[in-house]
Parts: structure tokens; sequence; C-alpha cells
């Protein structure tokens, strides 16, 4: 870890509250951007009344409760299905069948699925361009609760399910008694959904598109660097990165990508 500076007491207290949950949550913060970080956190604060990171501290180790409540407020589970219509349109009108004509069969890898609106919005797409191909989508979040619920596939909102077109909607969810949806079954047979970390763990190989979109934005530069790396190998020649609309990948062609649309870009052949 790079030196911190802690000129003043406030710093050290910084430091030490977020050393000690580093230790508790088995997550690398200082590759986070910190006043994002702070922000989030100092809302839980104020709910609880707490007035120093020092009492901070203490409070998450006396209460679990407490601590998966900052853990879960640390994690951006924003989602819904076909998020941005207009960029899933291109995947399955441009980006999709240009992979097919390449491959047979696609590995394609959600990253930060959270909820798991990515993965199944692709395993629909995939069901109606190309039924019967035998793809593997690897879907992976660090979050187990809201990793669990993807699993699930239900209790989606009105609001998560609001951007599916009318006859996709009629196909593949079924509505719940409580007036929620779950995911017709037979979109997970694809789906292996799996616990990872980005900034830890090792990445799955010869993939062929890769969808990463407004997660990255939470790591500072030296993180972001290690993620998209991580990304560009995992990659086979040709394959494509799809990032969120606000992002740019500074540099990309030092990484052998070059871009290929708004968020997306592809591996040399």
């Amino acid at each position: 870890m790079p030196a911190q500076p802690m000129d003043a007491p406030e710093d050290r207290e910084w430091v030490s509250f977020r050393t000690a949950l580093e230790r508790a949550i088995d997550v690398p913060l200082w590759q986070y951007k910190e006043p994002q970080m702070k922000r989030r956190l100092a809302t839980v604060m104020t709910r609880r009344g707490i007035a120093t990171w020092l009492a901070f501290a203490r409070a998450i180790s006396a209460d679990p409760e407490l601590l998966a409540n900052v853990q879960d407020t640390l994690t951006i589970n924003v989602s819904e299905f076909y998020r941005q219509a207009d960029r899933f349109l291109e995947l399955q009108d441009r980006v999709l069948p240009e992979l097919l004509s390449r491959r047979a069969s696609l590995r394609i890898w959600s990253a930060g699925c959270s909820i798991g609106c990515e993965p199944y919005t692709l395993s629909i797409i995939l069901n109606e361009i190309d039924p019967a191909g035998r793809h593997t989508i690897i879907a992976t979040d660090v979050d187990l609760p809201v990793l669990a619920r993807a699993r699930a596939g239900a209790g989606y909102l009105p609001t998560e399910v609001r951007a599916v077109p009318p006859g996709i909607l009629d196909r593949y969810f079924v509505p719940e008694s409580n007036g929620r949806f779950r995911v017709d079954d037979g979109l997970k047979s694809r789906i292996q959904f799996r616990h990872h970390d980005l900034l830890k763990d090792s990445y799955p190989a010869a993939i062929d598109l890769i969808l990463c979109r407004n997660v990255v934005i939470y790591f500072n530069e030296d993180a972001k660097r290690k993620i998209y790396e991580g990304f560009a190998n995992a990659l086979r020649p040709g394959g494509m990165l799809f990032v969120g609309g606000s992002e740019m990948l500074i540099r990309s062609h030092e990484l052998g990508l070059r871009a290929s649309g708004a968020g997306m870009y592809s591996k040399a052949a």
C-alpha cells in the first residue's frame, strides 16, 4: 500500500478506520476513490449518529449488521434490464453477429453483474439471435448477497424491467404475486454465476466479449489500469470490451485495444 499523508488527527483517524474496515471486509479500499468513499460512509455515520471515524471503527467491530450495511453502501448495485437499451440493440444488431461470424460458441463475461439484469439480458439476446448456440455467460460480482439474488433470478421490481420490450417481457419473465418479476428458468442454463473481486482474483481466459459498465469509475487510476490490463489479457484476439457511456480508456492502444464505437473497444485480431 502506498504511504498515506497523515498530517491531521482526522487523517490519522480516517486511515485507522479504513485499515480496520479493509480487514473486516477483505477489500483493498485504498484502491477506491477516497472522496466518493467518504461521502457514502458519511451518510451511514449521520444515520447512526456517529461523529468520528474512530467511533465508527469501534461501532463496526461490535455490530455485524452495521458492518454489512457499510459493505452494501460501498458496493454499487443500481441495475436494470436493457439498461441504456440502444447499447444493447447495438450488441444485438452489430457486435454479437460480428463475433458469431468468427466463432460458433461465444464466451461472454459480465464483470460486476450486480443483481443479474445484465447477464440475463445477454441470455435473452443470444436466445433471440442464436437459440441453438452453445454459448457461455460468466457473471461475477464481489458482493455475495446480490450475487445470490442474481442467481435466484427473482424479485425484480417493475422499475428494473421497465426497459424490456413488451414482447420480450411476455416471453422471458413470469409475474410474481407481489407485483415483481422472475426470469424464465431457461435463461439460467447458459449463465455461470461466480464470486469474483476485480482487484484480487485471477481473470477468466479466452473471452469473446466483456461487459463492465459503470463499475471501474469508482476506482483510482492505478486500480483502473490494473483492471483494464486484466480485461485486455482475458480477451481473445478480435474480442470486444463494452464499458459505460461515461467511461473512456486513456491510451487504450497500449493495452492492444482500439475504440470501436461509444464505450466499445476491440482487441487486435
